[in-house]
């Protein structure tokens, strides 16, 4: 069982990077925390096999992210994770707007 879900994260890991990176592709404008999870769930879902969704706010707290396989259900606090994405994409655009000014 655990090397089932060491592959489960292994393939999360790099289905998520890669989307997320694509997503961010098209992107010229910083972004929210709210267009942050979206960008967040909408990469996630394309893992296969896994059910996504925002844990109810007044339940979890309005960054838990909810993961489930079969029977299998994992909790995640994704503060951490909304916020560096926003803070470093919001720092690179800003970057880029300062390059293109100069």
């Amino acid at each position: 069982m655990n090397l089932e879900f060491q592959a489960l994260g292994k393939e999360i890991e790099k289905t998520f990077y890669l989307s997320l990176l694509d997503e961010l592709r098209g992107i010229e404008d910083e972004l929210s925390d709210f267009e942050v999870k979206q960008l967040i769930g909408k990469s996630l879902s394309l893992v296969p096999g896994i059910k996504v969704e925002w844990g109810n706010s007044e339940q979890f707290g309005p960054t838990t992210l909810l993961l489930k396989k079969e029977d299998t259900l994992l909790v995640i606090e994704a503060s951490p994770l909304v916020y560096t994405i926003r803070i470093l994409w919001n720092d690179y655009q800003r970057t880029q707007a300062k390059r293109l000014i100069a």
